[in-house]
């Protein structure tokens, strides 16, 4: 994963279905960010859910703006997930412009029995984020659940986030729901037996039932998404996402009739 440069602010580094295929679903992708001024204007989404996750490190946080009246700070470590299901509007700008905000922008895909519901948002503090301590490792509870343990973030989308942090050396063994896909967006480190390095995706065996991370001769930060596929057609419109191309249109249609609200815009 490279970072690319988009404005003298902006730095992304993509992660999308074309590099991990089918061990994504039902995550759609996922964009790590460097953002130090606003750069996106209010945009819609429906079908799916947007999810920011301001890493501990990042020296900044966001403002989040949607359409339905919620006004979040996300501050490092904390993370904010919408649902945009029916449809909303929003936008996240840096809470102070030119202080670098640093994290991930990930995408998440809704059962067909929900791309129509009413839209939801969920608020993760960083300090209410739940961790379990193993032997040379802790983790981060963002969304779902590890063992007893669960995030107050329980979305339609049966999912979890992980942040995940390994001493050098330290073996991790995390179980995970029969099914479920795995995958993950090294930090920091090298994990033994796999090539990656420093910023990297990671793809673990499709279904794993298990996972086994094992941290090379450096400390490890990375994050991992797990979730139960949906194996459900895809049809892409920007930031909207639906099963069939009758359904996008007419996610297109109620957007330009303004049945997804209405959010000016912050910056100039």
């Amino acid at each position: 994963m490279t970072p690319m440069r988009r404005s003298a602010g902006l730095r992304i580094a993509q992660l999308h279905a074309h590099v991990l295929g089918a061990s994504l679903d039902p995550f759609l992708g996922c964009d790590c960010f460097w953002m130090a001024q606003p750069y996106f204007p209010p945009h819609p989404h429906a079908g799916m859910s947007a999810v920011t996750y301001m890493l501990p490190e990042s020296a900044g946080g966001f403002v989040n703006r949607d359409s339905h009246g919620d006004h979040s700070l996300i501050h490092p470590g904390s993370l904010h997930w919408t649902e945009a299901a029916r449809g909303i509007m929003h936008e996240e700008v840096p809470m102070e412009p030119g202080v670098e905000c640093q994290g991930l922008q990930i995408f998440v895909n809704l059962h067909s029995s929900h791309k129509l519901a009413p839209a939801r948002t969920y608020h993760l503090e960083a300090d209410v984020v739940p961790v379990v301590r193993f032997e040379g490792a802790s983790v981060r509870v963002l969304v779902g659940q590890l063992g007893a343990v669960s995030s107050p973030v329980q979305p339609r989308t049966a999912c979890a986030l992980w942040d995940v942090s390994l001493e050098p050396n330290a073996t991790l063994v995390l179980d995970l729901p029969p099914g479920w896909n795995a995958f993950g967006v090294l930090n920091q480190g090298q994990l033994a037996g796999f090539d990656a390095t420093g910023l990297a995706a990671v793809r673990f065996a499709p279904n794993p039932g298990q996972l086994v991370i094992v941290a090379a001769h450096a400390p490890v930060r990375m994050v991992l998404f797990c979730g139960r596929p949906l194996h459900e057609p895809l049809v892409f419109g920007g930031p909207m996402v639906m099963n069939t191309a009758a359904q996008l249109e007419d996610a297109k249609r109620r957007f330009l009739a303004g049945d997804m609200g209405q959010l000016s815009q912050s910056f100039v």
